[in-house]
């Protein structure tokens, strides 16, 4: 009974559990600390560059990394960490959003990940 109410309130408080076909597997409240991650990450200033060939392989090859996005645009290092943006084929209304971005950490977990239309003001253009 209380195994019950406590899967109920998980269910009220975070939502169904997460789809492995439309996400990755992350929870709503790893989902809302992204979203922060990726407010103070669009007021960085990074120095985007080409993929070589090498980083476009490994993104592609990445079980993660690869369902989002069609193709790799730009690659940065900051804090540490690699910041990815991908850009997709097919976006805007009904489909998701022109770009997807990616800041992986040095083990290879995803520290940050969001879906974006526009390009932040303060990063250079690609």
């Amino acid at each position: 009974m209380i195994k019950a109410m406590l899967g109920f309130l998980r269910y009220v408080a975070l939502g169904p559990a997460p789809d492995p076909h439309v996400d990755f597997g992350q929870s709503m409240g790893e989902d809302i600390r992204f979203m922060w991650r990726f407010r103070r990450c669009r007021r960085l200033s990074v120095e985007w560059r080409t993929p070589t060939q090498e980083e476009v392989s490994q993104i592609a090859a990445d079980a993660i990394l690869a369902r989002f996005g069609d193709v790799t645009i730009a690659v940065g290092e900051v804090d540490g960490r690699r910041w990815i943006v991908r850009e997709r084929d097919w976006h805007g209304w009904p489909d998701p959003p022109r770009y997807v971005f990616f800041a992986v950490d040095q083990s290879g977990a995803v520290w940050a990940a969001r879906d974006f239309d526009w390009w932040p003001r303060g990063w250079p253009a690609m």
